[in-house]
């Protein structure tokens, strides 16, 4: 899609232009035409070749033929010129402000949004950078006006830097002895923040405010003024009192107003100064310990949101609402549901204080570990176990002596994607059949329930049926069997074949040429070879193989070298065999890291692919 058009509305635009404007006259780049469709319509020109018989004679029909296509120029005048405009009013607010960082994203300057439009510039910027390393042209040309008009920092720092350093050319001087008086409070209590974090300030913020007259020996002797530091704190402390007798917590967002006061930002500013103090060791302020009086997690080491959830449900818990761990938290809300079991699921992921938080609203470590089992769910492990095909990869419809066990282990698979954590029963399942729910099961699943829907297969199924057919042969026998069920076959693949001729794509040599060497494909993202990103285009060619959107001659052709380029496990997987098999072969000892690796796989044995297994075994790494 370009400048807002599709095949769907750019070829009706550009018929509805034609009738009604004349001809599109590409030679000249489309002149007569929105800047949107125009760009669009040379795009289409540019990449005519590959274009689909049917929409070259969409083209054919408003008049660009395969020989008018050749001396279509590209429509970029309007670009060109709307950019010089925008320059000239970036300059003339520049020369006003002295900065173009002033410009909020409501300034209109000579009729132009301008800070809507650096907002732009600033992200083209960024994607530039990020995929040239370098400046874009454009960004250089207001880099002669403001060289700080797009800065790695934040914008609300350099319009501080900009408001201290306005203040020295008026002819102050900044004394951070005394508190740096003669300024606002705002700007005052910025400048002592910069000078407690003066080391972790990136060098050119440590040059900025070296303009000013603030060096690393300055910034040592910084300190606040006095009357004004003990009327703020005691005016904070104020209010967030108040605060926190109406919502039992100080976990104030950072725009919160508390009686007209910005209680947010004010609390922002103490965590600063406290997290500060504990980084260099010091002693808690008297802030800080008046806020841990008013509440001790004033300032928690989780996020602030983390601290307000947990603050909404203990409300909850206080006001009647019953846990009830067992059946879901189902007397809450579905936000604080979700948020419940999120916490349940990760309990071991959490910091220690927020364990003892959990604690207080009657979720500890063992109902968080699992549930208790139901007589139901008791007859259906039975029936589980008394299955005498030794796999739960079993189909939907199967009914074990009356009890309807693949539509019940459907139901826990559902149930088991939602929850990370395993309950009682998805844990006596595990240990019947350790590949009773894996990632490939589950997406069986889906496509077995999905194929009798009334309008059709959906989109992430039909990919996945694409995928099964490319990777039959790396699928086990039982997975075979559940495919051929569901009519995904190889004969079924062969159907699907397209008579499109693929061109060969420049990373197959690549690919051979790093093989030859070392002998495997399975290198990481960033890897490069003689210039060619051939990590990246790896990662993308394994997606497309999954997808079922990959030519059967770049296929074979990968597959001719290595195996086992698109394995079905995790690439990472492969790559840190490969380094154990190269260690076996030339005798190296293995690193820690790879020791512990090792040791898991052997630990997991009976969960890996059989492949997998083979491939360990080849490389000396037995089952424990």
């Amino acid at each position: 899609m370009t400048g807002g058009c599709t095949w769907g509305s750019g070829t009706p635009q550009a018929r509805d232009h034609t009738h009604a404007r004349g001809p599109l006259r590409p030679e000249h780049g489309f002149p007569t035409t929105s800047f949107g469709l125009g760009e669009w319509l040379y795009n289409q020109c540019t990449g005519y070749d590959h274009l689909h018989p049917a929409q070259q004679r969409l083209l054919a029909d408003i008049g660009l033929t395969p020989e008018v296509v050749q001396a279509a120029r590209p429509r970029r005048k309007h670009m060109a010129s709307h950019f010089q405009r925008a320059l000239a009013c970036a300059r003339a607010f520049a020369d006003t402000h002295g900065t173009l960082v002033n410009a909020t994203t409501d300034t209109l300057q000579d009729g132009l949004k301008l800070g809507q439009w650096l907002s732009n510039q600033r992200s083209k910027d960024r994607a530039h950078q990020h995929r040239h390393g370098t400046p874009s042209s454009r960004a250089l040309a207001l880099s002669a006006i403001d060289p700080w008009w797009n800065p790695p920092w934040t914008l609300e720092w350099q319009r501080s830097w900009h408001q201290a350093h306005a203040h020295v050319q008026d002819g102050h001087v900044l004394d951070a002895a005394a508190g740096f008086p003669g300024t606002s409070s705002a700007l005052a209590t910025w400048l002592i923040t910069q000078c407690a974090q003066y080391d972790t300030l990136q060098p050119d913020q440590q040059d900025l405010l070296a303009c000013i007259g603030l060096t690393e020996e300055t910034t040592r002797s910084a300190a606040a003024r006095p009357a004004e530091r003990e009327a703020d704190l005691a005016v904070g402390l104020g209010y967030a009192r108040s605060y926190h007798a109406t919502h039992q917590t100080l976990a104030a967002a950072i725009d919160t107003v508390h009686d007209g006061f910005q209680l947010g930002r004010w609390l922002r500013r103490q965590r600063q100064h406290a997290r500060t103090d504990a980084d260099r060791g010091a002693l808690l302020s008297a802030a800080a310990k008046a806020l841990t009086g008013i509440a001790p997690w004033w300032c928690p080491s989780w996020s602030l949101a983390w601290q307000r959830a947990w603050q909404h449900n203990h409300d909850q818990i206080k006001a009647g609402h019953r846990l009830d761990a067992d059946h879901y938290f189902r007397s809450f809300a579905p936000t604080q549901r979700t948020w419940l079991r999120t916490q349940r699921n990760h309990y071991d992921d959490l910091h220690p204080g927020q364990q003892r938080l959990l604690a207080d609203i009657g979720l500890i470590r063992d109902s968080a570990r699992t549930r208790p089992l139901n007589l139901y769910a008791e007859t259906a492990l039975a029936h589980a176990r008394a299955d005498t095909h030794h796999t739960l990869a079993v189909a939907y419809s199967t009914v074990h002596d009356g009890f309807p066990l693949g539509r019940w282990l459907n139901d826990q698979r559902q149930q088991a994607r939602r929850e990370t954590t395993p309950s009682a029963r998805h844990q006596a399942l595990t240990a019947i059949d350790p590949w009773w729910n894996p990632p490939w099961q589950r997406a069986c699943t889906r496509a077995r329930t999905t194929q009798t829907r009334p309008h059709g297969v959906p989109a992430d199924v039909r990919t996945w049926i694409r995928a099964q057919h490319a990777a039959w042969t790396h699928a086990r026998p039982q997975q075979q069997q559940l495919l051929t069920d569901l009519n995904i076959t190889p004969e079924a693949a062969a159907r699907r074949r397209t008579s499109r001729v693929y061109p060969v794509s420049p990373g197959l040599a690549h690919a051979r040429a790093y093989a030859a060497p070392n002998g495997h494909l399975a290198c990481s993202k960033d890897t490069l070879h003689d210039g060619f990103a051939l990590g990246d285009w790896l990662v993308q060619t394994r997606r497309r193989a999954r997808q079922g959107r990959l030519s059967p001659t770049t296929t074979q052709a990968l597959h001719a070298p290595d195996p086992w380029w698109n394995p079905p496990w995790p690439s990472i997987w492969q790559r840190t065999y490969q380094q154990a098999q190269f260690n076996h072969h030339t005798g190296q000892a293995h690193s820690p890291a790879l020791r512990r690796w090792t040791e898991r796989q052997r630990t997991r044995w009976t969960t890996l692919h059989t492949t997998q297994q083979e491939l360990l075994t080849a490389a000396g790494i037995l089952p424990a």
